[in-house]
């Protein structure tokens, strides 16, 4: 039986939910475009604060400091590797010495035997075996000539490079007096410099991580609550369908109609209570969210803001500025050391030359011999007239025994020669890549490692401060537009005029329909939200169908 009479139903209140209902998607979209666009903006932010930890990397940084540190210490040892390279270059000039008065002594030699060839055929009284023997011996003696012609040109090409080499030490010394210590205590501060400036960077590089990671959660939290709009949406939309259902109840017995209307009524405010608690509490939280990344970007500006101001920016600056001026300090003293590597090179190269040419004087020391030997044998068949020759032939092997002498000293100074080639090569490939070129590498690091700090700092600040702007602006936009909670508990406090829980003593049919459309309308829920506020409206003895379980937050 019916106990109390109920309102008539609300028909306007279903279409007005519904258009509630409708309106959320838009108002959403904005909260969802105001979300992507701030991920978009932080992560570009904090790409750019990757590249200002970045902006040199730590092999490149660990090289730049050693050729800082390298060059520090070769500005300052360079007197005593000049000593020891002059010292070097001294020995190499007296076997120079050495070598060209021996060459000169063969060439005598064989200007001699040059005369005691028409003395011979002279002798010989033009025997053809002698005219014959003579030409085949002045041919060798002017191949002999060539080679002393290649080898004085090449000790000429050592001296004179020897000569630069001293006036480069000179100049190399005077450099070195202008701008030592001061360059290499620079140079050594610069290298402290980079140092700590890479202990810093890992520092800020931290600081961004925790900020990044911290931004990660609450984009996170903002995505969750992000779903409310859609879960909000499909819950008015089964309220309404409700309302709906109530509403085209039509019996023989309307009176009969009211108690399942009205407990279906009650269901509805009951939804509708629990909806907007859920809609605010999560709007809120997007709301709040926003409002934390406004704040994480505050702390990412602040980062931006000390490495413009005394950070990376600030040092990577300064040591630019710094190494540049070094680099223009010195600039005529690393000319004067490139000429002194260079000079190095050319005589190591002269030296293994002559090394080479030195089989040219073993050849005519061979040639001589074989003269003298053959013109002693020639002599033995020809009588008076062999006597004759044997005496020049006497001269010509003297002049092989002299020959012989020479050659033997000239062997022994090319060896130290060439021993004293490979000492400087060595001290010189011990030194490594040359100053200037180290430096100019230093100073590259510090250059490109100065303009991608710069850029980062700049391109950061002005995306974390428009981001700022935005999302203040957004925060309160947002907050009006998300304020549908009051209008959404209106409807509930009009549902709960019309609302009355069913009696246990309904009639059969009555409770019968109840029922079943108590059923019908479980099955259309999509969350357990929903299905937990149902739970407290079933008649005695109803369980509710529980379908696949779908999670509120795992809509997306």
């Amino acid at each position: 039986m019916i106990h109390s009479p109920v309102p008539p139903p609300d028909h306007g209140l279903a279409d007005e939910l519904a258009a509630l209902a409708a309106g959320l998607d838009g108002r959403f979209l904005h909260a969802g475009s105001a979300l992507a666009h701030a991920v978009e903006s932080i992560q570009r932010v904090i790409a750019a604060l990757d590249a200002v930890t970045l902006a040199i990397d730590d092999d490149t940084a660990a090289a730049a400091v050693t050729d800082l540190r390298a060059i520090a210490q070769r500005f300052t040892s360079l007197p005593e590797t000049q000593a020891r390279r002059d010292a070097d270059l001294a020995g190499i000039d007296r076997q120079v010495d050495l070598i060209r008065n021996q060459v000169l002594e063969v060439r005598q030699t064989l200007k001699l035997l040059a005369i005691y060839g028409p003395n011979i055929k002279i002798a010989a009284s033009g025997e053809p075996v002698f005219l014959r023997f003579v030409d085949n011996m002045l041919l060798c003696l002017a191949q002999g000539e060539q080679h002393l012609v290649e080898i004085l040109a090449a000790l000429a090409t050592l001296a004179e490079g020897l000569a630069d080499g001293r006036r480069s030490a000179r100049r190399l010394l005077a450099e070195c007096d202008r701008v030592v210590p001061e360059v290499p205590d620079r140079l050594e501060r610069n290298a402290a410099e980079l140092d700590a400036y890479l202990v810093g960077l890992k520092a800020v590089a931290r600081e961004v991580s925790g900020v990044a990671r911290g931004i990660e959660g609450r984009i996170a939290v903002a995505l969750n609550a992000l779903q409310i709009g859609d879960i909000t949406r499909q819950r008015i939309e089964h309220v309404v369908m409700m309302i709906r259902q109530a509403g085209a109840l039509a019996w023989d017995d309307p009176a009969a109609v009211q108690p399942v209307a009205a407990h279906i009524h009650a269901l509805a405010a009951a939804q509708i209570d629990a909806l907007a608690g859920d809609f605010e509490r999560d709007a809120d939280r997007l709301i709040q969210a926003l409002a934390a990344l406004g704040d994480d970007t505050r702390d990412l500006l602040e980062v931006i803001s000390a490495q413009e101001s005394g950070g990376s920016v600030g040092v990577l600056t300064s040591l630019d500025r710094d190494v540049s001026e070094v680099s223009e300090l010195t600039r005529h003293l690393l000319d004067a050391d490139r000429r002194a590597n260079a000079m190095v090179d050319m005589t190591t190269g002269a030296v293994r030359a002559l090394g080479d040419r030195f089989e040219g004087l073993r050849l005519i020391r061979r040639d001589v011999q074989n003269i003298a030997v053959n013109t002693r044998l020639l002599c033995r068949g020809f009588g008076m007239m062999g006597r004759a020759v044997a005496v020049i032939a006497v001269e010509v092997g003297a002049c092989a025994g002299q020959l012989d002498t020479a050659t033997t000293q000239i062997g022994r100074a090319m060896t130290a020669l060439a021993q004293a080639g490979e000492t400087i090569a060595r001290a010189q490939a011990e030194q490594g890549e040359g100053a200037g070129e180290r430096l100019a590498h230093a100073l590259a690091a510090v250059h490109d490692g100065c303009e991608r700090s710069e850029r980062g700092v700049r391109d950061g600040g002005t995306d974390a401060r428009a981001l700022i702007a935005a999302l203040d602006t957004t925060g309160g936009t947002l907050s009006g537009e998300l304020a549908v909670g009051a209008a959404i508990r209106a409807a509930g406090d009009r549902l709960a005029t019309l609302a009355a829980p069913a009696p246990d003593d309904l009639p059969e049919p009555v409770d019968a329909a109840l029922r079943d459309l108590l059923g019908a309308i479980a099955g259309t829920y999509t969350m357990a939200s929903e299905r937990d506020v149902h739970a407290g409206f079933l008649l005695p003895g109803m369980t509710i169908a529980v379908a696949e379980p779908v999670d509120d937050d795992g809509l997306f």
